[in-house]
């Protein structure tokens, strides 16, 4: 039996940070500073709206603050609860804006808008999905999950979980200020929160998205669900679109996590 004394909580904090932090990874390099200051550029114009929107410019600066932690890369040296944090927070942060936005009565929150509106929403999300260059065969035969290399199941159903939850806080935060914007000064708006919206994918680590067809994909993504937004008046087109578009990287991480936990 051992008799060594018990770990303190204060050393399993430390623990938890040393797993979660990297102080390497500060000072943050231009992408990510880039990447914040467009968020903040957002966030002071949501703030400039008035009302509602100045609990969403609050929430993009935190989210754009929370992206900037020196978080310890590459993800796969994380584990347990220090790979859940910055998903967590990632997921948490947007959508509390609509726990805010139903404590307020939004009107956005429950505006809907014409069935054929959703019609179009699923065209988009196949040209999204197109555009991408996902092969179809290989994920619905499972061979991709198989090439895409080793990946824990834990850290798999994390991105199947984030992938799933992250478009209605996304959508919400980030979108629906199209929905009462009117004249330059609301276009303007919705346009700062479409290139926030692509901001706060690299506002974090991601080396991968700097490949060109990733960032023309979002580019894409952006202005097309800002108009879907701005034209349907809703953001629940822009939604399922959203769901769809990502439904087939969450079926992969699924995939994934069995393949890892059978495996």
């Amino acid at each position: 039996m051992s008799t060594s004394p018990p770990a303190s909580p204060a050393a399993g904090h430390t623990g938890f940070l040393a797993r979660a932090f990297d102080r390497t990874a500060w000072p943050p390099h231009h992408v990510r500073l880039l990447s914040a200051a467009v968020m903040a550029a957002f966030a002071v114009a949501l703030w400039c709206q008035g009302g509602i929107w100045r609990a969403a410019a609050a929430l993009v600066a935190v989210d754009a603050l929370a992206g900037l932690l020196p978080w310890r890369m590459p993800r796969t040296l994380r584990t347990g609860i220090a790979y859940w944090g910055e998903n967590a927070i990632a997921l948490a942060v947007p959508i509390s804006f609509i726990a805010v936005a139903a404590g307020t009565g939004a009107s956005w929150l429950t505006q809907g808008t014409d069935w054929w509106w959703y019609l179009v929403a699923l065209a988009l999300a196949a040209v999204l999905l197109l555009a991408g260059g996902m092969n179809f065969r290989l994920l619905f035969s499972g061979d991709l999950a198989f090439l895409m290399g080793p990946s824990t199941p834990l850290q798999a159903r994390t991105r199947a979980t984030t992938g799933t939850l992250a478009p209605f806080g996304e959508e919400s935060l980030y979108r629906s200020v199209a929905v009462t914007a009117s004249g330059p000064a609301g276009i303007a708006v919705s346009l700062l929160g479409a290139a926030a919206f692509i901001a706060r994918h690299h506002v974090g680590d991601s080396k991968w998205r700097k490949a060109p067809r990733v960032l023309a994909v979002e580019l894409l993504a952006a202005l097309s669900l800002l108009a879907l937004v701005a034209l349907s008046g809703s953001i629940y087109p822009a939604l399922l679109a959203h769901l769809v578009n990502n439904a087939p990287s969450v079926l992969l991480e699924l995939q994934r996590s069995q393949k890892e936990s059978h495996g």
